[in-house]
Protein backbone atom coordinates (compact mmCIF):
# COMPACT_ATOMS: atom_id res chain seq x y z
CA UNK A 1 0.00 0.00 0.00
CA UNK A 2 3.29 2.54 0.18
CA UNK A 3 3.61 5.08 -2.13
CA UNK A 4 7.11 4.90 -1.67
CA UNK A 5 10.37 6.69 0.17
CA UNK A 6 8.91 10.12 -0.31
CA UNK A 7 11.71 11.84 2.21
CA UNK A 8 14.52 9.12 2.94
CA UNK A 9 13.62 9.33 6.64
CA UNK A 10 14.01 6.84 9.72
CA UNK A 11 10.66 5.59 9.12
CA UNK A 12 10.66 5.46 5.63
CA UNK A 13 8.58 2.15 4.78
CA UNK A 14 6.31 2.69 7.25
CA UNK A 15 2.54 2.82 6.68
CA UNK A 16 0.65 4.88 8.95
CA UNK A 17 -3.15 4.95 9.24
CA UNK A 18 -4.55 7.73 10.17
CA UNK A 19 -8.53 8.14 11.33
CA UNK A 20 -8.07 10.86 13.64
CA UNK A 21 -9.55 14.19 13.64
CA UNK A 22 -8.50 17.69 15.18
CA UNK A 23 -5.28 18.80 16.00
CA UNK A 24 -3.63 16.12 18.15
CA UNK A 25 -3.92 13.35 15.54
CA UNK A 26 -3.32 15.40 12.65
CA UNK A 27 0.33 16.59 14.32
CA UNK A 28 1.32 13.52 15.17
CA UNK A 29 0.61 11.98 11.87
CA UNK A 30 2.19 15.34 9.99
CA UNK A 31 5.56 14.51 12.67
CA UNK A 32 5.48 10.58 11.18
CA UNK A 33 5.41 11.63 7.72
CA UNK A 34 8.23 13.96 8.38
CA UNK A 35 10.43 11.19 9.97
CA UNK A 36 9.76 9.36 6.40
CA UNK A 37 6.13 7.22 6.95
CA UNK A 38 3.54 7.24 4.25
CA UNK A 39 0.77 8.36 6.18
CA UNK A 40 -2.33 7.72 4.56
CA UNK A 41 -5.31 9.44 5.66
CA UNK A 42 -8.75 8.03 6.08
CA UNK A 43 -11.31 10.69 6.59
CA UNK A 44 -15.26 10.89 6.35
CA UNK A 45 -16.25 11.86 3.08
CA UNK A 46 -16.38 15.65 2.97
CA UNK A 47 -12.92 16.16 4.80
CA UNK A 48 -11.80 16.63 8.24
CA UNK A 49 -13.34 19.67 10.11
CA UNK A 50 -9.45 20.92 9.80
CA UNK A 51 -10.11 21.51 5.94
CA UNK A 52 -12.89 24.11 6.40
CA UNK A 53 -12.78 26.32 3.49
CA UNK A 54 -12.64 30.21 4.07
CA UNK A 55 -13.71 32.51 1.25
CA UNK A 56 -13.12 29.28 -1.01
CA UNK A 57 -9.59 28.65 -0.31
CA UNK A 58 -7.94 25.46 1.29
CA UNK A 59 -7.82 26.13 5.55
CA UNK A 60 -4.36 26.68 6.25
CA UNK A 61 -4.21 24.10 9.07
CA UNK A 62 -5.17 21.83 6.38
CA UNK A 63 -1.68 22.57 4.35
CA UNK A 64 -0.48 22.74 7.40
CA UNK A 65 -1.26 19.56 9.15
CA UNK A 66 -2.22 17.66 5.96
CA UNK A 67 0.92 18.17 3.64
CA UNK A 68 2.58 14.66 2.57
CA UNK A 69 -0.08 12.70 3.77
CA UNK A 70 -1.92 11.03 0.98
CA UNK A 71 -5.99 10.99 1.42
CA UNK A 72 -9.38 8.52 1.10
CA UNK A 73 -12.58 8.84 2.23
CA UNK A 74 -14.76 5.99 4.27
CA UNK A 75 -17.73 6.39 6.16
CA UNK A 76 -16.81 4.47 8.51
CA UNK A 77 -20.71 3.49 10.01
CA UNK A 78 -21.16 1.93 6.20
CA UNK A 79 -21.63 -1.84 6.17
CA UNK A 80 -18.93 -2.58 4.15
CA UNK A 81 -16.20 0.10 6.32
CA UNK A 82 -14.59 -3.20 8.29
CA UNK A 83 -14.26 -4.73 4.58
CA UNK A 84 -12.65 -1.90 3.86
CA UNK A 85 -10.25 -1.29 7.07
CA UNK A 86 -9.56 -5.04 7.24
CA UNK A 87 -7.28 -5.13 3.90
CA UNK A 88 -6.19 -1.80 4.60
CA UNK A 89 -4.84 -2.41 8.51
CA UNK A 90 -3.58 -6.06 6.81
CA UNK A 91 -0.65 -3.66 4.84
CA UNK A 92 -0.05 -1.09 7.74
CA UNK A 93 2.38 -0.96 10.71
CA UNK A 94 0.02 1.95 12.78
CA UNK A 95 -3.21 3.26 12.70
CA UNK A 96 -4.10 6.26 14.50
CA UNK A 97 -7.81 7.53 16.19
CA UNK A 98 -9.38 9.71 18.17
CA UNK A 99 -12.79 8.62 18.45
CA UNK A 100 -14.24 8.50 22.09
CA UNK A 101 -13.16 5.32 24.20
CA UNK A 102 -14.73 2.27 22.67
CA UNK A 103 -16.17 3.97 20.11
CA UNK A 104 -14.56 2.38 17.29
CA UNK A 105 -15.04 -1.27 19.07
CA UNK A 106 -18.73 -0.93 19.05
CA UNK A 107 -18.57 -0.50 15.18
CA UNK A 108 -16.56 -3.44 15.14
CA UNK A 109 -13.33 -1.79 13.57
CA UNK A 110 -11.62 -1.40 17.46
CA UNK A 111 -8.56 -2.35 18.42
CA UNK A 112 -9.26 -6.16 19.34
CA UNK A 113 -11.21 -6.38 15.88
CA UNK A 114 -8.10 -5.02 13.91
CA UNK A 115 -5.48 -6.24 15.88
CA UNK A 116 -6.75 -10.09 15.08
CA UNK A 117 -6.42 -8.77 11.35
CA UNK A 118 -2.56 -7.85 12.10
CA UNK A 119 -1.19 -8.85 15.38
CA UNK A 120 1.67 -6.57 14.73
CA UNK A 121 -0.26 -3.55 14.38
CA UNK A 122 0.59 -0.38 16.86
CA UNK A 123 -2.72 1.22 17.54
CA UNK A 124 -2.66 4.66 19.09
CA UNK A 125 -5.86 6.35 20.70
CA UNK A 126 -5.80 9.96 21.41
CA UNK A 127 -8.55 11.43 23.65
CA UNK A 128 -8.97 14.16 25.93
CA UNK A 129 -8.19 12.42 29.15
CA UNK A 130 -7.51 8.94 28.35
CA UNK A 131 -8.87 5.48 28.31
CA UNK A 132 -9.08 5.32 31.96
CA UNK A 133 -10.06 7.34 34.97
CA UNK A 134 -13.32 9.49 35.81
CA UNK A 135 -12.80 11.92 33.33
CA UNK A 136 -12.14 9.71 30.41
CA UNK A 137 -15.94 10.82 28.66
CA UNK A 138 -15.30 14.63 29.19
CA UNK A 139 -15.21 17.06 26.16
CA UNK A 140 -13.03 20.16 25.99
CA UNK A 141 -10.57 22.31 24.10
CA UNK A 142 -7.02 23.30 24.67
CA UNK A 143 -8.43 25.58 27.76
CA UNK A 144 -9.71 22.74 29.31
CA UNK A 145 -6.41 20.87 29.61
CA UNK A 146 -4.35 23.62 30.20
CA UNK A 147 -6.85 24.24 33.28
CA UNK A 148 -6.53 20.74 34.36
CA UNK A 149 -3.17 20.26 34.41
CA UNK A 150 -2.23 23.49 36.25
CA UNK A 151 -0.53 25.35 33.68
CA UNK A 152 -2.98 28.23 33.33
CA UNK A 153 -2.35 28.82 36.65
CA UNK A 154 1.27 29.57 36.43
CA UNK A 155 -0.16 32.17 33.59
CA UNK A 156 -1.05 34.33 35.84
CA UNK A 157 -1.47 38.15 35.30
CA UNK A 158 -0.57 40.81 37.79
CA UNK A 159 -4.04 40.50 39.01
CA UNK A 160 -3.41 36.60 39.37
CA UNK A 161 -5.95 35.80 37.09
CA UNK A 162 -5.16 32.93 35.02
CA UNK A 163 -5.01 33.63 30.91
CA UNK A 164 -5.39 31.53 27.70
CA UNK A 165 -2.23 31.56 25.54
CA UNK A 166 -3.03 32.39 21.82
CA UNK A 167 -1.21 29.81 20.55
CA UNK A 168 -2.25 25.86 20.75
CA UNK A 169 -0.42 24.10 23.40
CA UNK A 170 -2.35 20.90 23.92
CA UNK A 171 -2.78 19.44 20.69
CA UNK A 172 0.85 19.83 19.61
CA UNK A 173 2.29 18.11 22.64
CA UNK A 174 -0.08 15.58 22.46
CA UNK A 175 0.58 14.65 18.90
CA UNK A 176 4.46 14.55 20.10
CA UNK A 177 3.58 12.48 22.83
CA UNK A 178 1.45 10.14 20.40
CA UNK A 179 4.17 10.26 18.22
CA UNK A 180 6.89 9.11 20.50
CA UNK A 181 4.96 6.16 22.16
CA UNK A 182 4.02 5.04 18.20
CA UNK A 183 7.89 4.70 17.69
CA UNK A 184 8.76 3.00 21.00
CA UNK A 185 5.78 0.44 20.17
CA UNK A 186 7.57 -0.12 16.75
CA UNK A 187 10.83 -0.72 18.54
CA UNK A 188 8.78 -3.02 20.98
CA UNK A 189 7.83 -4.78 17.88
CA UNK A 190 10.73 -5.10 16.53
CA UNK A 191 11.65 -7.22 19.49
CA UNK A 192 8.07 -9.00 19.85
CA UNK A 193 6.86 -9.41 16.94
CA UNK A 194 3.52 -7.75 18.16
CA UNK A 195 2.11 -4.61 18.30
CA UNK A 196 0.07 -2.65 21.52
CA UNK A 197 -2.38 0.06 21.75
CA UNK A 198 -0.91 3.18 22.96
CA UNK A 199 -2.98 5.33 25.18
CA UNK A 200 -2.01 8.99 24.49
CA UNK A 201 -3.99 11.66 25.54
CA UNK A 202 -4.02 15.95 26.08
CA UNK A 203 -4.83 15.85 29.53
CA UNK A 204 -1.70 13.79 30.76
CA UNK A 205 0.61 15.51 27.90
CA UNK A 206 0.13 19.07 28.85
CA UNK A 207 0.78 17.75 32.92
CA UNK A 208 3.84 16.60 31.62
CA UNK A 209 4.77 20.11 31.20
CA UNK A 210 4.44 20.32 34.84
CA UNK A 211 7.16 18.36 35.74
CA UNK A 212 9.15 20.26 37.49
CA UNK A 213 6.59 22.49 38.69
CA UNK A 214 4.73 19.70 40.50
CA UNK A 215 7.78 18.49 42.15
CA UNK A 216 8.38 22.15 43.77
CA UNK A 217 4.70 22.44 44.89
CA UNK A 218 4.62 19.27 46.80
CA UNK A 219 7.85 20.47 48.79
CA UNK A 220 6.21 23.93 49.34
CA UNK A 221 9.40 25.37 47.17
CA UNK A 222 7.38 28.68 45.05
CA UNK A 223 7.24 28.89 41.37
CA UNK A 224 9.95 30.49 39.40
CA UNK A 225 10.33 33.95 39.10
CA UNK A 226 11.45 34.02 35.74
CA UNK A 227 10.98 37.35 34.72
CA UNK A 228 13.64 40.14 35.86
CA UNK A 229 15.50 42.68 34.53
CA UNK A 230 17.85 40.23 33.17
CA UNK A 231 15.19 38.05 32.05
CA UNK A 232 12.54 39.47 29.57
CA UNK A 233 11.88 41.45 26.76
CA UNK A 234 12.55 44.92 25.25
CA UNK A 235 12.13 47.09 22.56
CA UNK A 236 14.74 48.01 20.48
CA UNK A 237 15.48 51.15 18.36
CA UNK A 238 13.26 49.66 15.05
CA UNK A 239 10.15 49.13 16.69
CA UNK A 240 11.38 45.46 16.91
CA UNK A 241 11.56 43.90 20.22
CA UNK A 242 14.54 41.40 21.86
CA UNK A 243 14.64 38.41 24.17
CA UNK A 244 17.59 38.28 26.85
CA UNK A 245 17.98 35.87 29.06
CA UNK A 246 20.95 36.40 30.88
CA UNK A 247 20.24 34.71 33.41
CA UNK A 248 24.01 33.28 34.35
CA UNK A 249 26.82 35.29 35.71
CA UNK A 250 28.79 34.94 32.45
CA UNK A 251 25.74 35.98 30.14
CA UNK A 252 24.77 39.18 32.57
CA UNK A 253 28.95 40.43 32.33
CA UNK A 254 28.53 39.66 28.75
CA UNK A 255 25.26 42.01 28.14
CA UNK A 256 26.53 44.81 30.92
CA UNK A 257 29.78 45.16 28.82
CA UNK A 258 27.83 44.66 25.52
CA UNK A 259 25.30 47.24 26.38
CA UNK A 260 28.06 49.81 28.35
CA UNK A 261 26.66 48.94 31.90
CA UNK A 262 29.97 47.26 33.12
CA UNK A 263 28.98 49.07 36.44
CA UNK A 264 25.76 47.37 36.82
CA UNK A 265 27.94 44.38 37.91
CA UNK A 266 26.32 41.05 39.71
CA UNK A 267 23.43 39.86 38.40
CA UNK A 268 19.97 42.26 39.19
CA UNK A 269 18.90 41.58 42.78
CA UNK A 270 17.56 44.09 45.90
CA UNK A 271 14.67 45.80 46.48
CA UNK A 272 12.12 46.50 43.32
CA UNK A 273 12.95 49.96 42.88
CA UNK A 274 16.73 48.98 42.21
CA UNK A 275 15.23 46.08 40.05
CA UNK A 276 13.24 48.66 37.97
CA UNK A 277 16.29 51.08 37.63
CA UNK A 278 18.64 48.43 36.16
CA UNK A 279 15.22 47.28 33.79
CA UNK A 280 15.25 51.16 32.62
CA UNK A 281 18.46 51.46 32.25
CA UNK A 282 18.78 47.81 29.99
CA UNK A 283 15.85 49.54 28.04
CA UNK A 284 17.69 53.01 27.30
CA UNK A 285 20.33 50.95 25.87
CA UNK A 286 18.71 48.84 23.55
CA UNK A 287 16.31 51.56 22.03
CA UNK A 288 19.58 53.37 20.75
CA UNK A 289 20.11 50.67 17.59
CA UNK A 290 17.65 47.71 16.09
CA UNK A 291 16.92 44.32 16.98
CA UNK A 292 19.27 42.86 14.28
CA UNK A 293 22.34 45.03 15.78
CA UNK A 294 22.18 43.42 19.31
CA UNK A 295 21.21 39.91 18.35
CA UNK A 296 24.47 40.35 16.00
CA UNK A 297 26.34 41.96 18.94
CA UNK A 298 25.31 40.06 21.86
CA UNK A 299 24.13 36.40 20.95
CA UNK A 300 26.87 35.24 23.61
CA UNK A 301 24.70 36.69 25.85
CA UNK A 302 21.29 35.10 25.21
CA UNK A 303 20.14 38.11 23.15
CA UNK A 304 17.77 36.70 20.37
CA UNK A 305 15.16 38.48 18.24
CA UNK A 306 11.42 38.14 18.96
CA UNK A 307 9.44 37.03 15.88
CA UNK A 308 6.17 36.89 14.88
CA UNK A 309 4.66 34.83 12.67
CA UNK A 310 5.29 36.75 9.51
CA UNK A 311 8.51 36.99 10.53
CA UNK A 312 9.75 33.75 10.20
CA UNK A 313 10.17 33.04 7.04
CA UNK A 314 12.73 35.93 6.28
CA UNK A 315 14.84 34.91 9.57
CA UNK A 316 18.45 33.94 8.45
CA UNK A 317 18.49 30.76 10.84
CA UNK A 318 15.03 29.53 9.53
CA UNK A 319 16.25 30.24 6.18
CA UNK A 320 19.76 28.46 6.59
CA UNK A 321 17.98 25.02 8.43
CA UNK A 322 15.11 25.22 5.71
CA UNK A 323 12.68 25.60 8.73
CA UNK A 324 10.66 26.51 6.46
CA UNK A 325 9.79 26.19 3.38
CA UNK A 326 6.80 26.51 0.15
CA UNK A 327 5.03 23.70 -1.05
CA UNK A 328 2.20 23.44 -3.62
CA UNK A 329 -1.05 23.10 -2.53
CA UNK A 330 -2.84 22.62 -6.08
CA UNK A 331 -4.47 26.11 -6.49
CA UNK A 332 -1.92 27.57 -5.18
CA UNK A 333 1.75 27.32 -3.11
CA UNK A 334 1.80 27.94 0.80
CA UNK A 335 4.82 27.93 3.33
CA UNK A 336 4.34 25.58 5.90
CA UNK A 337 6.66 24.52 8.63
CA UNK A 338 9.33 21.74 8.18
CA UNK A 339 10.19 18.89 10.68
CA UNK A 340 12.25 19.66 13.52
CA UNK A 341 14.18 16.88 13.64
CA UNK A 342 17.65 15.96 11.04
CA UNK A 343 18.97 12.68 11.09
CA UNK A 344 23.21 12.53 10.09
CA UNK A 345 24.02 10.51 7.05
CA UNK A 346 26.37 9.67 4.76
CA UNK A 347 25.25 11.99 2.51
CA UNK A 348 24.42 14.86 4.70
CA UNK A 349 20.86 15.75 7.19
CA UNK A 350 17.96 14.04 6.27
CA UNK A 351 14.75 15.84 7.41
CA UNK A 352 15.40 19.08 5.69
CA UNK A 353 12.06 20.41 3.89
CA UNK A 354 10.55 17.42 1.48
CA UNK A 355 8.74 18.71 -1.92
CA UNK A 356 5.57 17.17 -0.29
CA UNK A 357 2.50 18.49 -1.33
CA UNK A 358 -1.02 18.75 -0.39
CA UNK A 359 -3.83 16.23 -1.08
CA UNK A 360 -7.61 17.50 -1.42
CA UNK A 361 -9.95 14.99 0.95
CA UNK A 362 -10.35 11.80 -1.07
CA UNK A 363 -7.68 12.65 -3.72
CA UNK A 364 -6.09 9.21 -2.92
CA UNK A 365 -9.00 7.03 -2.52
CA UNK A 366 -8.54 4.70 -5.59
CA UNK A 367 -4.90 4.63 -5.48
CA UNK A 368 -4.96 3.74 -2.13
CA UNK A 369 -7.00 1.29 -2.24
CA UNK A 370 -5.91 -0.37 -5.34
CA UNK A 371 -2.39 -0.65 -3.83
CA UNK A 372 -4.36 -3.07 -0.65
CA UNK A 373 -5.09 -5.07 -3.57
CA UNK A 374 -8.86 -3.93 -4.23
CA UNK A 375 -9.51 -4.38 -8.01
CA UNK A 376 -11.03 -1.95 -9.98
CA UNK A 377 -14.55 -3.21 -9.86
CA UNK A 378 -14.58 -3.87 -5.90
CA UNK A 379 -13.64 -0.03 -6.38
CA UNK A 380 -16.40 0.92 -8.64
CA UNK A 381 -18.77 -1.14 -6.34
CA UNK A 382 -17.48 0.94 -3.00
CA UNK A 383 -18.29 4.17 -4.91
CA UNK A 384 -21.60 2.73 -5.59
CA UNK A 385 -22.80 1.67 -2.35
CA UNK A 386 -21.60 4.60 -0.73
CA UNK A 387 -18.98 3.62 1.37
CA UNK A 388 -16.13 5.77 0.06
CA UNK A 389 -16.44 8.97 -1.40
Amino acid sequence: MTSGDATGGPLAGTVVIDMSRMQPGAFCTRFLADLGADVVKVEAPGGDTTRMWFGGEIAPSAVALHRGKRSMTLDIKHPRAAEVLNRLVAQADVLVESSRPDAMAGLGIGYEQLSGVNPGLVWCSITGFGQTGPYRELAGHDITYLGFAGVLSTLADVDERPFQPQLLLGGPVCGLMAASGIVAALAARARTGRGCQVDANIGDSVLWLMTEELTRAARGVPAWDLETPARRVYLCGDGRRVSVAAAEPRTWALLCRGLDLADLGKQPGGPPEAKAETERRIAAALATAPAAHWVETLGAAAVAPVNDATDLASDPHVQARRSVHTIDAGSRTDQVVSGPLRFSTGAGWVGEASAATYSDAGADTDAVLAGAGFSADEIAELHRDGAIG
